[in-house]
Formats: C-alpha cells, structure tokens, sequence
C-alpha cells in the first residue's frame, strides 16, 4: 500500500525553501488580497485530502511564480551588469587608444577573448 502524502509537510517544506531563496524578500509585493483563500479547481473540496490537494496545489503554483519573478529579476541584474561591464571596456578601449596608456592593449584583448568565448560573439559596437 502507497503511503500519502503528507500535506503539512510538504507545505512546511515548500514554505522553507521559499524563505531559503535569496532575494525572494526584493521580489514586488503581489496583490494578497487572496492570499488564505484556496483556488478550487473543481468545486469545493468534498473530503480532507481535496483539500490537502488543492492546499499543496496552490503552494506549488505560488512557488513556481516566486520562482519566475526570481529570474525575471535576476536576468533583469545581469542585463545591468553586463552594460556596465560593456562602457568599461568601452572606456578602456578608448584609453589603450593613447599611447600613455598603451600597457591596455593587452587587456583589451583578453577582455575581447574572454567575451567572445563566453558569448560566442564579438563584442557589439557602441550604440
């Protein structure tokens, strides 16, 4: 015989982990209002274990767009960092140009290397 699942657990769990992501505190705060009020996907719930069900359903739902918006925000830093990173180069490229400051080539063309290994393309033009 299965044994069942055990709701509170796994809702103990998802909670934890949830509180385990970091940045999930920088995260937009979404509209509660719903919040404690179960989403039924077919009626109300006749026995404890439709209930424990869509208790769990709804956990996993609300994980997985903690999960989404963690990304989006993280894809959002990285786009950040990497235009930041983009004018650096772009400020020492035009700095090895001199030839005060001709110890940059080097460093131009490994940060050129480096971009085109990690990338698999060259580095984009200034806009």
């Amino acid at each position: 015989m299965q044994k069942k699942p055990d709701a509170k657990a796994i809702l103990e769990e998802l909670a934890e982990l949830r509180r385990s992501l970091p940045g999930i505190n920088d995260l937009p705060r979404q509209d509660r209002s719903d919040e404690g009020r179960l989403k039924f996907r077919r009626g109300v719930p006749k026995t404890q274990d439709d209930f424990d069900r869509a208790a769990v359903l709804d956990a996993l739902e609300s994980f997985t767009a903690d999960l989404n918006a963690l990304n989006a925000l993280a894809d959002q830093r990285m786009e950040r960092v990497l235009e930041d990173a983009l004018k650096t180069f772009y400020l020492i490229e035009d700095l090895a140009r001199d030839p005060a400051h001709a110890d940059l080539i080097p460093v131009v063309e490994n940060l050129r290397k480096a971009y085109e290994r990690d990338f698999g393309e060259p580095i984009p033009p200034r806009e």
